[in-house]
């Protein structure tokens, strides 16, 4: 149905009329939504100047809806979400149901602009789809990516807690599943009477038509959409004509997003083990998840015990966890019981490789989502590329973390064996000190006096001795072997397998400068994504480091303007603005910098 009136909203909810039936008169374009509309709700109180349409679009929803009284008139007020603002249409309150086609169009244009909002924005469609068809409640299963189980993502409707009595289906068991199985859409108007069903509480609150539509597409089924109501005279006809039409598109849809998931984790793995940063590889995965599931804490463990952990996590023995087989548990949310959980909800998921389950991820959550089961799916098909990478066939080949990491450009941090090491863990703050002067000098052979000389210069010379002796001592317990003694003077000794940012970052900018166009362009790239902040950054009135600080930040500012020039080369300008304006915050009268980054701008 043609709606009364089209308004498009900027960011800061101006209107501008784009047609309109002249009886609303509405006339005036840049004025405030709510002035221009002046709605009221169905007591006569203002409803425009606190927008229930526009709170919810800016909150992250793809479409809003409000009844109203304009002029005497009701209407629904209905909003869409749009790159640079909003989309209000008014329709009249009785209108005929949605263009479904069209909703799950702007649902997919939502999505890939926003795909982190993929929860909130499955429950907005199935809202309108449950609405549009009379039901009462509406569930998308979304199949894991190996096509074991089913699993409840999104849930819309009466009756939620029963209906997440079994969030969980293998295929070919209860609806879900032999839908899945048969690839065919199943219903009935006798739900009660139909030992396919297997959830109790659904059949004891009287509902009697169910249908069950499985979303498939060539490359496999991507999951299970079901339609539910307590009436058994409705028609099953219409959704299957209306499902049957929206199907391949949401099918499609879906497939499209989890699977930009799974790149772009993957994406995110390679990034940072091209620049040798394999632990940083592992937490920037993890955090993805995180983020992702919104977990409070995620826990990756591979079959061989090796463990990886953000956030807040429980202790597990994960000895015994029914994963390994390929089982999907839990622990109060509805999923078969994790033998090991205690405490906090948690989501433990078997992750494939190759035919087996090579390692298995555990989300927790303070307070789990609703329903609970929802991160599952999206979180399965994130892991789906990366995970045969992180577990390769043999271990050889599997990108183990070196046995040291140092990342010293901005926030200094260690790694020893993959544990993070604090100045705590050194026994005394000036071990901690002094293994940062000898990783500014790790090229030199270090006389004890000079060390004396520079390091304590108001002590005593004896003194400065027992203090120098002191802190190599702490530094040898936490890191054996890292200093050595020839003589009078001491030298750092690092371990062959070692990561140290600010060496890299100068490999990647000496490769760099031997290249040329698009190559060189990726090289420096990478090579300025490890430049964090000047050396040290953290301690940045250490004198002793301030030639290696400068020298770094000169490689930094020199690579920057070279990037920016390829940048602009290959049409990248975006690229180019940023490198230009990142130069001028390392150093903000560079006249170069300024010069290219105003040009760029007009």
């Amino acid at each position: 149905m043609k709606p009364l009136a089209r308004l498009r909203l900027d960011p800061k909810g101006k209107a501008s009329v784009l047609e309109a039936d002249p009886s609303l008169g509405l006339e005036g374009n840049g004025l405030p939504c709510a002035l221009l509309v002046q709605g009221q709700d169905p007591f006569g109180r203002p409803l425009c100047s606190r927008c229930p349409v526009q709170r919810e679009l800016r909150r992250g929803a793809y479409r809003a809806s409000t009844p109203l009284l304009f002029k005497g008139r009701r209407l629904r007020c209905q909003g869409y979400r749009e790159k640079d603002g909003f989309l209000v249409e008014l329709y009249p309150e009785r209108a005929e149901p949605p263009n479904l086609l069209l909703e799950l169009s702007r649902l997919t244009q939502h999505l890939l602009q926003s795909p982190e909002k993929l929860p909130e924005a499955l429950e907005d469609f199935l809202r309108t789809l449950r609405q549009a068809l009379d039901m009462e409640a509406a569930e998308l299963f979304l199949a894991d990516p190996e096509e074991h189980h089913l699993i409840l993502t999104a849930y819309e409707g009466l009756h939620r807690e029963a209906f997440l009595e079994k969030p969980w289906f293998q295929l070919g068991e209860g609806y879900p599943g032999i839908v899945a199985l048969k690839r065919e859409p199943l219903f009935t108007h006798a739900l009660g009477k139909d030992p396919r069903y297997l959830r109790q509480k659904v059949k004891q609150l009287g509902y009697q038509t169910y249908i069950c539509y499985p979303l498939e597409l060539p490359q496999g089924l991507i999951g299970v959409l079901n339609l539910a109501s307590r009436d058994p005279r409705l028609d099953h006809q219409e959704p299957l004509e209306t499902l049957s039409r929206i199907a391949p598109l949401f099918a499609s849809t879906l497939y499209t997003l989890l699977t930009r998931l799974g790149e772009v984790g993957l994406q995110a793995l390679h990034q940072h083990l091209y620049r040798g940063e394999v632990s940083e590889a592992r937490l920037a995965f993890l955090k993805g998840i995180q983020r992702l599931s919104q977990a409070t804490g995620v826990r990756l463990v591979a079959r061989g015990g090796e463990r990886w952990e953000t956030g807040f996590v429980p202790p597990c023995g994960m000895q015994d966890c029914p994963c390994w087989k390929g089982k999907v548990v839990g622990h109060k949310n509805g999923l078969p019981d994790c033998p090991e959980a205690q405490g906090r909800p948690r989501i433990c998921l078997p992750l494939w490789a190759r035919g087996e389950v090579v390692a298995v991820a555990t989300l927790f959550h303070a307070r789990p989502p609703r329903p609970t089961t929802r991160p599952a799916a999206p979180t399965l098909w994130l892991s789906r590329l990366a995970v045969p990478f992180l577990f390769p066939p043999s271990s050889q080949e599997r990108a183990d973390a070196p046995e040291l990491e140092i990342y010293a450009l901005g926030q200094f941090r260690v790694r020893h064996r993959g544990k993070e090491l604090t100045s705590k863990t050194f026994g005394r703050r000036g071990a901690f000190q002094f293994f940062k002067y000898l990783l500014a000098n790790k090229d030199r052979a270090l006389y004890i006096d000079e060390l004396c000389e520079t390091l304590w210069p108001d002590l005593p010379p004896e003194r400065a001795r027992q203090e120098l002796y002191t802190q190599v001592y702490h530094l040898r317990k936490t890191l054996p072997g890292i200093v050595e003694r020839e003589g009078d003077y001491y030298r750092l000794k690092l371990p062959e397998d070692r990561f140290l940012d600010f060496e890299r970052f100068e490999e990647l900018m000496r490769k760099a400068d031997l290249e040329e166009g698009l190559s060189a362009f990726k090289t420096l790239r990478q090579a300025l994504e490890l430049y964090k902040g000047p050396l040290f950054g953290d301690d940045p009135y250490g004198e002793w480091a301030e030639a290696e600080r400068s020298y770094l930040q000169e490689r930094a500012l020199s690579g920057l303007l070279r990037l920016g020039e390829l940048a602009e080369a290959l049409g990248y300008l975006e690229v180019a603005k940023e490198a230009y304006a990142r130069a001028l915050k390392l150093e903000p009268y560079l006249e170069e910098a300024q010069r290219r980054l105003a040009l760029l701008k007009g």
